[in-house]
């Protein structure tokens, strides 16, 4: 039995304008076959097994065929598994997703198309142009600009005739071809042109000229392709309802700690920023320790809720649970720590924020007996520092994917919400070897900031209130005031 296609559009760049069953299509698929501006945060959906296969196009070099990505869907049907093929807008606005479609027909297996938000749309929407207007434009036309001969694949006197919306996309190169062959053909020179640079991405950009004008001023702000071009009267409007270039963090780049749920990354995107993310580490390598005699135990600091868990295991593999404990005094070390070991069961003797915490330092400065610290290997240097006990290394961690470029990008700020985000961001520098120490560095918390000034970071601002809110406020205090 063959698998299904989806034929699926991925919308024009940001990655929210995903459909809700185009996000389904992607959490099921086995196989995604993709191009090449496709926003690969839409790669958040996958499952961890999922192939990937990048068949994108770049002009000037090497490509996959048309009929080569049919091939590979058709092959990948025939194995059974449930192919997407993300396309960039919708797949059959010149997307050649027709061209798939019939292949699949031919060939015999199941397809679906999940229609996707077409740029030729989002585009203008969010350059603030309405692509019709009561009294200025009843009607819109798209076109491709992507031109083989300049002036025989499009019919330039039908086009003239029209007095709607104009909307031509790939159509870059073509500009000037674009602009003289309706200006020879009676459009007025004065008609207003906006050229949308990267449309719907935090990186946004729009400017707006006349069909005598326009070509000289994308040369000179540097507009490239992926562009869309819109000529017609509704271009006025531009500069009124450009509500995406406006929020207060366009375009500035921030870089976090990656959370598909969480707060920070939603609030920092809805006003505009774009967002550089590093993983987190959550991939837990266990070392093998030797338990101590619990029954000669006095007291146990856990400095780490995953090595809680871990010592837990290895209380359980000698046949001893919670109850072995009654007679230990079990200290936790941060918030993770402490609720994990609530969660077992556990009253606490004492707890604390951070690891050189004054009051737990003096506790534990005040207790004698045979007493022991849970830690990771990451954590040794920092406990060893304030205590002189035993430590016991359960586990080290790895990041959970891939760390970023950060060679080319020019960040403008840093936001660490919590000490975990904090500890992850100094292990991501250390192993890149990059120096961030001149980059804004917001944090929420003293817990936070002691993780980055013992790191050697001076450029540190906290927030005002302990809320996500405030980290997205200080953004923009910072990056506006700028």
């Amino acid at each position: 039995m063959t698998g299904l296609v989806t034929l699926l559009g991925a919308g024009p760049g940001d990655q929210e304008l995903i459909t809700v069953k185009g996000a389904r299509r992607l959490k099921e698929a086995d196989v995604l076959v993709y191009d090449r501006l496709i926003n690969q945060d839409l790669f958040k959906y996958l499952k961890p097994d999922c192939e990937t296969i990048d068949v994108g196009k770049q002009s000037g070099m090497p490509c996959v065929r048309q009929d080569e990505i049919e091939a590979i869907l058709i092959e990948k049907a025939r194995e059974g598994k449930a192919v997407v093929r993300l396309k960039s807008g919708d797949p059959y606005i010149f997307g050649r997703g027709g061209e798939e479609a019939l292949s699949l027909v031919e060939a015999g297996i199941d397809f679906e198309v999940v229609p996707g938000v077409s740029s030729a749309v989002a585009g203008l929407t969010y350059a603030g142009i309405p692509m019709t207007f009561r009294d200025v434009a009843t009607s819109f036309h798209v076109f491709t600009g992507h031109l083989k001969d300049e002036t025989e694949q499009l019919n330039w006197e039908a086009i003239a005739q029209l007095k709607g919306t104009l909307v031509f996309l790939m159509g870059m190169k073509n500009l000037a071809t674009i602009t003289s062959e309706l200006s020879s053909r009676g459009f007025a020179s004065e008609t207003p042109v906006a050229v949308i640079e990267w449309a719907t991405h935090p990186q946004q950009r729009s400017i707006d000229g006349t069909l005598s004008t326009i070509t000289e001023l994308v040369a000179e702000h540097g507009l490239t392709a992926p562009s869309i071009i819109v000529i017609g009267d509704v271009v006025s409007f531009r500069q009124q309802l450009n509500f995406h270039e406006h929020l207060p963090l366009s375009g500035r780049q921030i870089l976090i700690q990656a959370s598909p749920t969480g707060k920070l990354p939603r609030l920092l995107k809805d006003d505009g920023a774009n967002l550089v993310t590093f993983p987190g580490r959550n991939k837990v390598n266990p070392f093998p320790f030797k338990l101590p005699d619990v029954t000669t135990l006095d007291g146990l600091l856990v400095a780490d809720w995953q090595s809680w868990l871990l010592f837990l295991e290895a209380l359980k593999a000698t046949g001893q649970d919670l109850r072995a404990l009654g007679h230990v005094k079990v200290v936790a070390v941060g918030q993770h720590t402490s609720k994990a070991m609530g969660e077992s069961g556990l009253i606490l003797y004492a707890k604390g924020a951070h690891i050189h915490g004054e009051d737990l330092v003096e506790t534990l400065a005040n207790e004698t007996g045979n007493w022991y610290i849970l830690a990771p290997d990451y954590k040794q240097k920092a406990v060893r520092r304030f205590y002189e006990l035993p430590v016991l290394v359960t586990h080290t961690v790895d990041f959970d994917d891939d760390l970023p470029d950060l060679s080319e990008v020019e960040l403008e700020a840093i936001c660490l919400p919590n000490s975990l985000a904090a500890t992850n961001f100094v292990a991501m520098a250390e192993e890149l070897e990059v120096k961030l120490n001149h980059l804004p560095i917001i944090v929420m918390g003293e817990t936070t900031r002691a993780v980055i000034e013992q790191a050697g970071y001076t450029e540190i601002i906290e927030t005002d209130k302990p809320t996500i809110a405030a980290i997205r406020d200080k953004c923009r205090q910072l990056l506006t005031e700028e």
